[in-house]
């Protein structure tokens, strides 16, 4: 591919199919690739263009999964941005190893919707000033674009973006730069000129404002371009191959025959933008609020938002009504103990529940065979615990894994307060130690594997057939996840699989007799307890 035929399908891009903000972030991260793997998958993105800037729109467009476009950081990180991407970033993954490239080319464009969204202030917290002046400020912003992404390649300290080596480095990358334009987000809202926006879009921005979306820009474009290096680099090992090169000249052609229908398009839109922006100003003016014209995606995000509220609320309540539950972590001799001496002496702790249920047990781990976990043992030595991730938990008084077994996950994610930590990442943690412990041999990648591509308990695994589990391994263990828990090892052979599900059945099978055993012993206890209470009343 030419410089000379890549620059030029790029200036035609950018003058007449370019629409949005979206579609600028899309298109000037093309040429901030660096790579050699990342330049042969710019060739497809430029040649399968119209399918890469239909991606980039239809989050808004199609999909409409508005809550999935944001991190709220100050309530906790609320927004399903990095799930959503990381969903994306697999199936991406998927197209370009089976050669599917408009598929590639659209995949990308959808996931570069959700790794930049997060990064624009307003799409970072939700107050009843912004959903005023969202739609006006974002407009501006795209009036404006030319000239805030000259500014910030004017600016001699350009933004510098690297990702991390960690299973969750795209998660990471968008919390990261989520709280980066969070702290710009007071700071827009104050400076934004709504009646001067009105008329002249561009006016609206004042000279903070400009410098701090010049710079979201480039986090924005670098961010992106990163992302596609890795995209490459990662599809590239998973083909065990470079990436065919492809040519721009057909991507010029199409290009350019497209420029009329683009341009109306354009025009139309932002037609009708315009019409859109003036009449929520002119509600604003005559009522001091936003209803009839509130924009969609702020209406639905405040429906999700209310909903989220009034369960998080709800599950609150309940849990402060529970009557201090016990959930008890046994060993196979001591549900044997158990039996024996109608007494259960076990580990226990407390731990916060839904349910005011009795008392259960997640898993009995067996005294035979080589189990590689137990309840008793460092945390550090726990799948996904690193040591400065378990000095943290001892921070909290979490030193063993059946300490962290016993803790409820949401709490320990609020103590911990740490972004990458979420909620989701300890019950995922949680069910690898938990299958680690059940079930002998077990590796910490093979719980990771397993927890990763879906299969959290040993009931799912004991139920699932041999073909449709190895399937669903294998296909993890090719995501950029999967392979960075192998870290060089070969996935699982299917008869090892075929073991895990033998081995889960037997544990299944041991927590039933456990629970039998437990019964039996209360029953025991409680009908004990009554014959001593009848020969005491007829004593006295």
């Amino acid at each position: 591919m030419t410089q000379k035929s890549t620059s030029l399908l790029l200036s035609i891009l950018r003058a007449a199919h370019c629409r949005s903000t979206h579609h600028h972030f899309a298109i000037d991260a093309l040429p901030l690739v660096g790579t050699p793997a990342g330049e042969r998958f710019v060739g497809h993105l430029l040649r399968h263009h119209h399918r890469y800037l239909a991606g980039a729109k239809d989050p808004d467009v199609r999909f409409r999964d508005f809550q999935n476009h944001v991190i709220h950081v100050d309530d906790g990180y609320w927004g399903g941005a990095p799930r959503v991407a990381h969903q994306w970033y697999d199936r991406m993954q998927r197209y370009l190893r089976t050669d599917r490239w408009s598929d590639a080319a659209h995949a990308a464009g959808v996931l570069s919707h959700y790794f930049t969204d997060p990064i624009q202030p307003l799409h970072t917290a939700q107050t009843p000033v912004e959903k005023v002046l969202h739609r006006p400020i974002e407009w501006s912003v795209t009036k404006s674009y030319a000239s805030l992404f000259a500014q910030w390649q004017r600016d001699p300290s350009r933004t510098v973006f690297q990702l991390s080596d960690s299973p969750g480095w795209l998660g990471e990358a968008i919390l990261s730069s989520a709280r980066v334009a969070h702290d710009h987000y007071e700071t827009l809202l104050e400076h934004y000129d709504l009646q001067k926006g009105r008329s002249d879009p561009p006016a609206g921005l004042d000279n903070v404002s400009r410098g701090c979306f010049a710079q979201l820009i480039g986090l924005c474009v670098t961010g992106w371009a990163r992302v596609i290096e890795r995209a490459a680099l990662d599809a590239e090992q998973g083909r065990n191959k470079p990436l065919p090169t492809q040519g721009v000249t057909l991507g010029v052609v199409l290009a350019g025959i497209r420029v009329p229908h683009q341009v109306w398009i354009r025009r139309v839109e932002h037609s009708v933008e315009q019409r859109k922006i003036r009449a929520l100003i002119d509600e604003f003016e005559a009522t001091g609020a936003i209803e009839k014209n509130m924009p969609s995606e702020l209406r639905v995000m405040e429906k999700v938002r209310n909903i989220y509220t009034r369960e998080r609320e709800y599950n609150r309540l309940r849990a402060e009504r529970q009557n201090g539950s016990m959930i008890r972590i046994l060993q196979s001799d001591d549900v044997e103990d158990a039996a024996n001496t109608q007494e259960v002496d076990t580990t226990t702790a407390s731990l916060t529940v839904v349910d005011q249920q009795p008392a259960t047990i997640p898993f009995v781990s067996p005294q035979k065979g080589n189990v590689r976990l137990r309840v008793e043992d460092d945390l550090v030595d726990a799948p996904s615990i690193g040591e400065k991730t378990a000095a943290r938990f001892a921070k909290l008084g979490v030193h063993t894994v059946g300490e962290f077994l016993a803790s409820d996950p949401a709490k320990l994610a609020d103590r911990l307060a740490t972004r990458w930590i979420t909620e989701e990442t300890l019950h995922a943690w949680r069910c690898q130690a938990i299958l680690m412990c059940q079930l002998p041999d077990m590796l910490a990648r093979d719980t990771q594997l397993l927890v990763g591509a879906g299969f959290a308990t040993a009931d799912s695994i004991a139920k699932t057939k041999l073909d449709a589990l190895h399937r669903a391994i294998e296909a993890y263990a090719a995501t950029y996840s999967g392979r960075r828990y192998l870290r060089g090892a070969e996935p699982p052979t299917r008869d090892r699989v075929d073991t895990w599900i033998g081995e889960a059945a037997l544990a299944l099978v041991r927590q039933k007799r456990a629970v039998s055993r437990m019964r039996n012993a209360e029953s025991a206890s409680d009908t004990g307890s009554k014959t001593d209470s009848d020969q005491t009343s007829r004593a006295a």
